[in-house]
């Protein structure tokens, strides 16, 4: 029964979600039409992050997830799964921890982030193990940047922790119960935001979250150089 109205409730919400990535690509192409400025590009980001809460908040109001969501603070098996972005959410997040950390503070964080990005390098034989290391951004098995978390994590989600659980320790294929309407307005505001990129002009690739980071908050005038064209993520594209 629960499985129907999971499939009704994302048949119900597609409207939805061609809107949502219809408004986000205007809206990134609009910003981009005059002077390029790192602010911009900023609110762009955060345009996309706010479009997607409010359209997953209205999914769940009218369709709502059974059974209920599992996610809680502390819960943060999720936060050991790859994490594809784009460059714009990469320098909002560059942007908060900036803002928000003291230099020694934030110094900890780069070396957390660079440690991350090398033991992954280390795994490359091992890809399952270099898939479910921790994110690097988790302090005290919470995620230290959720007011501008990536719009992927925004979408993900389950109502059994347990299956999260086991798809980090378990070497076996492990499905997650997860509302389907959350997962895709996500993902479709993050199309939109690409597809907005890509028509200005600007770079859309999808950008795996530590190794972008770690450009970001390492290579000086990252902001501009990425805005002169110059593809300072290529190291972190995903394919």
């Amino acid at each position: 029964m629960a499985n129907k109205q999971q499939k009704q409730a994302s048949t119900a919400t597609a409207g939805l979600e061609f809107d949502a990535r219809r408004v986000q690509r205007l809206k990134t192409t609009a910003a981009f039409q005059g002077q390029r400025t790192p602010l911009q590009v900023l609110e762009v980001a955060e345009y996309a992050a706010k479009l997607t809460n409010e359209s997953i908040e209205k999914a769940i109001s009218e369709h709502p997830p059974l059974p209920r969501l599992a996610c809680q603070v502390g819960c943060a098996w999720c936060c050991h799964k790859l994490v594809g972005t784009t460059a714009p959410e990469v320098f909002r997040i560059a942007d908060y921890l900036q803002k928000h950390l003291t230099p020694q503070e934030l110094q900890t964080m780069i070396d957390q982030i660079i440690q991350r990005d090398e033991q992954r390098k280390g795994l490359r034989e091992d890809r399952w193990s270099a898939a479910r290391l921790p994110c690097s951004l988790l302090v005290d098995n919470r995620c230290s940047i959720y007011a501008v978390r990536p719009l992927t994590c925004r979408g993900f989600n389950s109502s059994d922790a347990s299956q999260c659980e086991r798809w980090v320790k378990k070497r076996e294929r492990v499905e997650i119960p997860m509302y389907e309407p959350q997962h895709r307005l996500a993902t479709f505001v993050l199309d939109g935001l690409r597809a907005g990129l890509s028509e200005s002009g600007l770079p859309d690739d999808l950008l795996e979250l530590t190794v972008a980071l770690r450009i970001v908050l390492t290579l000086p005038n990252a902001f501009d150089r990425w805005l002169a064209g110059e593809p300072i993520f290529a190291p972190a594209r995903m394919r």
